[in-house]
Parts: structure tokens; sequence; C-alpha cells
């Protein structure tokens, strides 16, 4: 442009203005069409929206709600007034419109909606947001603010929304989710069938069928293996899970098929009413038997078990394993009052391998063999147990004073049951301790002094001369005995006050509470029916000692006989008792465990801190107690199973399931090395897992496994798997309904012989109806997480929706067009200025 000046005043013939003005035009026609070619553009800012709304039109999905939606879109769409507007109806997958209207024209034909055109829609047996999201994204406008819609009810039953997150984010769409009503029709279905793993043939198991109702309902659940029933129940389902449990044996090994169904009244939809699963099911599980009892001894617990399809194997003690590997084929241990002189230390360490490092069960039932200097008092087996049995040290220094009620309400029976047990609890101590026996009425006298236990006949002569009289008057009694045993230096001092409490009032408390704080222990027995019992069991506690109910003379001795062992110190307990449930248990179930029968004896011991009581004695002493060790599961019931302690027991009609059940809930569920074999459904795959240990515990990295796939009409396919982590492998396949059940079982490979493949069984998945039949309350939680994470709002106003906000769209507009166009005017005008005849006279220029 300098040039074009300098070029036109050297070598112009126009006149000054003339020529001043004509190149003033041509420069900048110059300057338009180089502005032009370097193609500027202006930015500016929009509040256009452009908007998708993506509507669930799934099963799932209330129709009312459909049609109440589309009128709203376009209500909404009246308002807001976006630049831009698509539709997207999604169930399976996505499909476009360009109007809202539109949707109506999907509809209902055999089950698949098609559109009215007849060409496949969607299918409404799934749902797929993920989907829905990716179709909307390619529908919005670039250049303006962009906006998703999505009325649902959150919940995908193929792909993963969250997959398509990354995608909104870098598209910087804000995501506005609107709660769609569930399908309110009345619907139960079945959810799921629960089974223990390593289930073994004939053993007692707890099968769970889980139910879903959308209201209450009178249904009957029933539970099929083939063409057997194994249960059926009327129950009344609850809107919610409902949890069905059915006990049940499985006699078979190998693959089995259970089938659940549920039949409701009022039930919408009978698609999802039955459910099949194929559960692998081990041999009868393996018990090794050992009794402490002579050859002919009867081995009632044994009898039990093989009646409850257990395989049982009897063993003397002298026979027991000395090593761990001599258990490898056993699933459970028994052990039935077995001294621990029978069992060699090898045996008993032996046990205590198998428990803690292979993961075994042990039962350890009591006796009067496991006791006293029998007893297992810091040996293994002791340490594998959930009790201690040490017996406490038998007291050396022991006073023991005896106080008798002779009154008149005591005469006959009660009394001469009183002496018996008097004499009982005499035989009961040792030369080296003392006694003495204290007699009252409304008067006290000394029946027998205060002396050593050595002339015992002298003793009993002396008790046997008691006779019954008077009245009762226990505070002077007591008050003798305090001051008699204040004279004797002993560590321990122990006093049982026998009466029935009818006595004159008095401070008992201050008294007893003044022996009490001396070292002295008293216990009382109230006699009779209408004993004074609240004073009775006062007086035991201000002593700190316990108190017992005789309602009948005849249990007068042996209560004098337990409270004397407690005093000496044994461990041994014979007397009824019945037992008390302390914590609910699996091993308990299809029983009830707060109405057991009695046993008549117990061996006291003291539950590990750690272990679980769940039937204790009256005194609140451990009887059937369990815990973990290392790897297994050991049990300790303190009375026996035999006919001693348990006769009471072997005649309950109960008595075989309750030791079933307890063997079943401990033993161990694989030996050797564990392989854990898995085939289940996700969305639409069927996923493949395998972990695998190996007899150390250590995870096995050596494997190349791969699963044989077998279909229904034989054909087979193979696939290897992957490993995933440690010791876990696994693989996806795309599920085809079409085809099932497939039976899915590991192949020989590297790492895995045939032998070890073959003994993780095999396993089938079933599709029995699609996840779409599962009336399921709104995700509302995913829905709020999706809007948080885009910026958007659940449940929004039209407002909320169009609402100017961070987001607004950037305008780009090009500016080379109206240059070129500037560019060409100046240039026409350049020529007019320099050819046009009234541009020479109108600017002095002569032609």
């Amino acid at each position: 442009i300098p040039f074009l000046f300098w070029f036109a005043g050297r070598h112009g013939r126009l006149a000054r203005r003339h020529l001043r003005v004509a190149t003033t035009l041509r420069a900048l026609a110059i300057a338009c069409m180089a502005l032009a070619l370097m193609r500027p553009q202006w930015t500016g800012s929009s509040s256009d929206v452009s908007v998708v709304y993506a509507l669930d039109v799934s099963r799932s999905v209330s129709p009312a709600f459909v049609e109440s939606a589309i009128e709203w879109i376009g209500r909404a769409d009246r308002e807001g007034e976006p630049g831009r507007s698509r539709y997207v109806a999604f169930a399976d997958h996505a499909v476009t419109f360009d109007d809202a209207q539109a949707i109506r024209s999907l509809a209902v034909s055999d089950g698949r909606p098609r559109r009215s055109d007849g060409q496949d829609a969607v299918d409404r047996s799934a749902t797929n947001i993920e989907r829905a999201l990716d179709a909307a994204l390619l529908q919005l406008d670039a250049s303006r603010a962009k906006r998703i819609v999505l009325l649902t009810d959150g919940n995908q039953t193929n792909g993963d929304l969250w997959r398509a997150l990354p995608r909104l984010l870098d598209a910087g769409i804000r995501v506005f989710p609107v709660e769609a009503k569930v399908n309110g029709e009345n619907d139960a279905w079945v959810a799921g069938v629960d089974v223990p793993p390593g289930l073994h043939a004939g053993e007692p198991v707890e099968i769970v069928v889980r139910v879903i109702a959308v209201a209450g309902a009178a249904a009957q659940v029933s539970l099929k293996h083939g063409r057997s029933v194994l249960g059926t129940r009327k129950v009344a389902l609850q809107p919610g899970v409902n949890r069905i449990a059915f006990d049940a044996r499985l006699p078979a090994g190998g693959a089995v098929s259970l089938t659940a169904e549920v039949l409701a009244d009022g039930d919408a939809f009978a698609e999802n009413n039955r459910m099949h699963r194929t559960v692998w099911v081990e041999p009868r599980p393996r018990v090794l038997y050992v009794e402490g009892g002579s050859e002919g001894t009867p081995r009632y617990l044994a009898a039990a078990l093989a009646e409850q399809d257990f395989d049982v194997h009897l063993l003397a003690p002298a026979d027991i394993p000395a090593s761990a590997a001599g258990f490898a084929a056993i699933d459970a241990i028994v052990l039935s009052d077995v001294p621990a002189k029978a069992m060699s230390a090898e045996s008993m360490r032996a046990i205590e391998s198998y428990v803690r490092d292979q993961g075994g069960g042990l039962l350890f039932a009591a006796g009067e063999n496991v006791h006293g200097e029998q007893g297992y008092s810091d040996t293994a087996v002791e340490r594998v147990l959930p009790v201690e049995f040490k017996a406490q040290e038998k007291h050396k220094d022991l006073t023991m004073v005896v106080v008798l009620d002779r009154s008149y309400s005591m005469k006959g029976r009660k009394m001469e049951m009183a002496k018996e047990a008097t004499r009982a609890a005499l035989d009961l101590l040792e030369e080296q301790h003392r006694f003495a026996v204290v007699a009252f009425d409304s008067q006290t006298y000394i029946a027998v002094p205060m002396q050593f236990v050595r002339s015992r006949r002298k003793a009993e002569d002396q008790i046997s001369r008691i006779q019954a009289s008077g009245q009762t008057n226990i505070y002077p009694a007591l008050g003798i005995v305090y001051r008699m045993m204040q004279k004797v230096e002993s560590k321990a001092k122990h006093v049982i006050l026998l009466s029935d409490g009818d006595t004159q009032p008095a401070d008992f408390e201050t008294l007893v509470k003044r022996m009490a704080a001396e070292k002295m222990v008293v216990s009382t027995v109230a006699v009779g029916a209408d004993a004074d019992r609240d004073l009775m069991r006062n007086i035991a506690k201000w002593g700190k000692g316990r108190t017992y109910y005789a309602e009948n003379a005849d249990s007068i001795p042996q209560i004098f006989i337990q409270e004397t062992e407690r005093a000496v110190g044994a461990n041994l307990l014979e007397e009824s008792f019945h037992p008390e449930m302390k914590q609910r248990s699996a091993a308990f179930r299809g029983l009830d465990a707060r109405n057991l029968p009695d046993l008549k004896g117990v061996v006291s011991s003291k539950a590990r801190t750690h272990a679980e009581v769940l039937l204790a004695t009256p005194s609140n002493a451990p009887l059937l107690v369990r815990w973990q060790y290392g790897l297994g599961t050991a049990v300790a019931f303190t009375s026996d199973v035999k006919n001693r302690w348990s006769p009471d027991w072997i005649k309950w009609p109960g008595y075989g399931k309750f030791w079933a059940q307890q063997v079943s809930d401990l033993m161990r569920r694989d030996s050797g090395e564990s392989l854990d074999f898995e085939v289940a459904r996700d969305g639409e795959e069927a996923v493949i897992q395998l972990s695998a240990l190996a007899a150390d515990g250590s995870f096995r990295g050596d494997l190349a496994p791969r699963v044989k796939i077998t279909r229904p009409d034989g054909g087979a396919t193979t696939v290897a798997l992957r490993q995933v982590g440690p010791g876990r492998y696994e693989a996806r396949l795309p599920l085809d309904r079409r085809v099932q059940p497939a039976r899915f079982e590991l192949a020989e490979s590297p790492g895995m012989p045939l032998r070890e493949a073959l003994r993780a069984g095999t396993r089938e998945l079933h599709e029995d109806f699609a996840d779409e039949y599962r009336a399921l309350p709104v995700n509302t939680e995913m829905l709020e997480a999706l809007a948080a994470a885009t910026g958007g709002k659940t449940n929004p106003s039209v407002a909320e929706i169009f609402a100017r906000q961070a987001d607004e769209s950037r305008v780009t507009r090009a500016l080379w067009a109206g240059f070129a166009a500037a560019g060409l005017l100046f240039y026409l005008l350049d020529i007019a200025v320099r050819r046009s005849p009234w541009a020479w006279r109108l600017l002095g220029s002569r032609p």
C-alpha cells in the first residue's frame, strides 16, 4: 500500500485530489482482500441450549409414566425454547426420534416392541443406560450448551452407565435425571437360591430361597431336586426380601439341580416365578470316631451319625494316627470321653496340626474319664479346645461347717436326708481338712465339734443323733459359727446353711457380710416349696456363696455333694440340670434349643477368651463351646454323649439331628489343595472364576487353567482363563440366552492334572428370566451420583434444565466473506472513480 501511493505520486496522470481518492479506494480494496485471506473469526457467547430427552421404556417402568413423560417433554420444549431438541427411547438399546410424539410408535408385539413401520425397536426385557447416554451424546449440537434429560428408574441390567461418564465429562454435558415410576403391578419372584459351599451328600443343610415381593401376599414356596420335592411352605410374603429356609439333605454327590418356585396370590407375572440352580455336592462326609470306653461300650453318637448319612470310621484311642497326614481323607474327628493317657503325645500333636493347619474339625465330648489326673491339662489337644480343663487345686487347708435346721418343719424324711447329705459331704473331705456340724432350732448346739477329719465314724455317729424339735432361729447359729471359725487358722473357710428360712427377724446382712469380709463363704440350701427363698438367696449373696433350692428331700444329698466338691476343688459334677442356650447358632436350626433334655453331669471348665459359649449350665458354666483354631474349628461338649449323663438325650428324637448339625457346622470343607470354581452371570456375560491355594495356604500362580463348556446339543468349546490376581483366574464370555443351560468343567491343563480338575466338579448356568422382571425400587442413589458428577440435578424443573450456567456455549463466526465483499466493493468504486466522467467533473480533472 505505501508502494501504491508512492507510484501514484510519481506516475499518476490525474489531478491531485482525483488521484488521492482513487488510490485510497484501491488501497482499501487491497487491505480488505488481505484481511479476507487471513480468514479472521469473531467469537461470542450464546444462551442457546441443545437438549436430548432419553426416555426409559423398559418393562420395569410404568406405562402410565411413559405416557405422562411424553406430555411433559412437549411442555418442557415449549417453556424452555431450546435451540435444538432430540428424543431417545431406550431399553436394551436406544432409538432416536425427531419428535417426542413419535415415541408412541413403539408397540408391543409378541413380547418384543416394534415400531409402527414394523421394524424392531427395543427389547423391553433389559435396560442399558450406557447405550442411551451414548446415543444422546451423538445428537447434541456442539455449538450450544448441552443437556441430557434422563427419564428412568436407574435399574440397569445391561451395560454400565459409569463407562459413559468420562465421555459425558469430556463433552461438557450436564445430565438431569428424572425418576421414573416403577411398574406398580403386584409381583413376586424368586431372587436366588442360597446353598452353603462345600456341601456333602446326606449332610443336613439349610437351603434358603430368596423371594422378593412388591406387596404383601399369601404364597406357596417350593424347592425341588429334579422331580423330588425337598419342601413346600405356605408363607405370608412381606414387601421386600423374604428368606424362606428349607431343611434338606441331598442324597447324591455330583452336580445337583435345584428348582425354586413361588406362587403368590395376585401375582401379575409368571415369567419370574421359577429359578434353577445347579450345585456341586461332595461325597458323604467322613468322620473319624474315637470312643474312650472298652470294646463293648455302646457308641450311641457313632450310630446316630451313621443314621444321618455320615461315613463313620470307628477307631480305638491307641490307633489314632501319629501324624496329620493320617487324617487327609477325614472331614471331622469326634473324641468321646477319651482319657488323655489313652493317646500318645504324637497323636495329640497330629490332631492339633489337622485342625490348625489343614482346616479340620474336632468335636470333643467329655465324660467321667476327662477329669482329675486323667484330664487334658497342658496337652496339645487342650490347646485346640475352646475350653480349659484345668481342675482347681484341691484345698489342702479347708474348714467346713454344716449348719442344719432341726426344727419341727424338718421332721421326718427331710431330717434324714439332711443328715445323709452331711455324711456325704464328710466323705468328700480329706484328713487334713477341718469339719464341724452346728444344729439349731430355737436354741443352738454343736453336734460335731470342730476337728480334723480323721475319725469319720465318730463324726457320723454324732450326726446320726440329731433329732428335729422346737422352732427355727437361724441368727444365733450363724453367730456361733462365725466365732467358731474365727478361732481357726485356715486358708479356705466354707459354711453350708440348710433351712426353710422361716426364722425370727434379725440383722443377717451385717453378720454375713462381716463373715464374708473375713474370707468365710456362706452357701445356702432352701428346703421345701414354702421356704423363704428371698432370705436364703440374700444370705448366700451377702456371704459370696451359692444358693440352692431343694423342692424335695431327695435332692438334698446331691446338692451337698456338689457344693462340697466346689469347696474342695474337684471338677467332676454329677447332678441333673437343664442346659441353657446362651447364643444362637446355625447348628441349632430346626431344633428348640431352649427346651433341650436334661443332663446328669458335667466336667467343670473355663471358656477361653474368644470362644463362643452356645450352651451353659444353670450356674453359667460352659457346656457347648466353639471357636476357630487356625484354619479349622473345634467344639467342646463338657457333658458326655453316652447313657451315664445323657440318657434323656439318647432317647430324645432330636439327638441325631442335633449332633449331625454340630459336626456338619465344624467339619472341613476341602481337603488338600483348595480349588474354588464358580460360574455366575453378570449382565450379558458369563463370568468364570477360579481361586487356587496350595496345601500350605499359599497362592498358586503356576496354572494355565482351561474350562470346557458343553451346550445342551452336545457341542463343546474350551476357553482359557487368564490370571487376574494372586491365585485367581477369570474369563468373561458373551451369554447366549437361547443356549442354556451350559455345563462348565475344568479341563486338564498345565499345572492341573485331570484328577484334580475332576475334583472341582461341574457347574451349570441357567438364565431363568430377564432381570427386567424384577420390580426393584428406583435407584435414587445412582441417579443422584450421576447428576452430581455432571453438574446436573435430580428431578429438576424446566427452568433449572434451561437455566444459563457456566457451560454457556461460545459462538464463532467467520469474517472473511465480509472482508472479501468489502474489497470487491472498493475495487469497483476505484474503477468507477477512475473511468466515470461524473467523477472527473466532480473531482476537478480533465478527461
